[in-house]
């Protein structure tokens, strides 16, 4: 498509897209959003097939104070671009499978990430702005929505907000910008709200070792994150077990309802 604009890729599987987004050569760059965590719109070709991406480069380290100005090396916060390739892995690893495909990639010098641009989709914030935010199956809707607060939860992702959940015409919600996700932190910051886990999600949860975590996620996190995403991986499983034992297996464990056939039609 000579624009690719809201024209899917020819292909689905997450491995060849990766492979294209790789080495597709950058045809266009321009910048989208604002401040330091703003995204780059890319236009890529492989094999004359044009298609888009997101590219991160952002990478900022810095020490919270307290309030005195006295500096708490315990304190360290980042936004950094490569939180999305760690976010995609943990996805993809507990079968979640929402958080769109991503690679590392150094493109005009900047190291950072690129992401496939999803086509055809809506930010959730435009649809409730536009009061276009009409789920036909409400039940669906909320077990997504239960869905990420494991996800956050488990990746101390405090940044999530209706600007980046994406919906696409299956109402499927789809998890994007995780910058400033996983927090040298152990709370849950979502806990209250979550009351719910997929099936399948809890027995990856709960079955997940510790090596096997610290392996998908070692090329993109630093010593600390890697060690209070395991505690909060095992905080997470004892919230979910506590949910259990209060409410009952049946009202806690959920199997997603798969979507309806009637595709959403956004109006521009």
């Amino acid at each position: 498509h000579p624009d690719a604009d809201e024209e899917p890729l020819p292909l689905q599987d997450h491995e060849t897209i990766q492979k294209w987004m790789r080495s597709a050569r950058v045809i266009s760059r321009e910048k989208v959003g604002r401040g330091v965590a703003g995204v780059d719109q890319l236009v890529l070709e492989h094999d004359s097939i044009r298609f888009r991406a997101a590219f991160r480069s952002v990478d900022v380290t810095a020490r919270r104070s307290e309030p005195q100005g006295i500096e708490n090396p315990r304190k360290k916060y980042r936004d950094a671009a490569i939180f999305e390739s760690a976010a995609y892995a943990l996805s993809e690893l507990l079968g979640i499978g929402r958080v769109p495909p991503v690679v590392k990639r150094t493109i005009d010098g900047q190291h950072g990430t690129v992401q496939i641009w999803m086509e055809g989709v809506r930010p959730e914030v435009v649809l409730i702005q536009g009061d276009q935010l009409h789920p036909p199956d409400t039940l669906r809707w909320k077990q997504q929505k239960q869905i990420m607060y494991v996800f956050d939860n488990l990746i101390a992702n405090s940044d999530r907000n209706q600007g980046n959940l994406l919906i696409d015409r299956s109402w499927n919600i789809w998890f994007i910008d995780h910058t400033r996700a996983f927090k040298r932190s152990t709370t849950l910051i979502y806990r209250d709200k979550l009351k719910q886990c997929e099936r399948q999600l809890w027995k990856a949860l709960r079955e997940l070792d510790d090596e096997t975590l610290r392996q998908a996620v070692e090329p993109y996190l630093e010593k600390q994150e890697i060690s209070k995403l395991l505690t909060r991986r095992r905080l997470l499983v004892r919230h979910i077990k506590s949910l259990i034992n209060k409410n009952g297996e049946e009202e806690v464990l959920f199997e997603v309802r798969q979507p309806g056939v009637e595709l959403a039609v956004w109006a521009d």
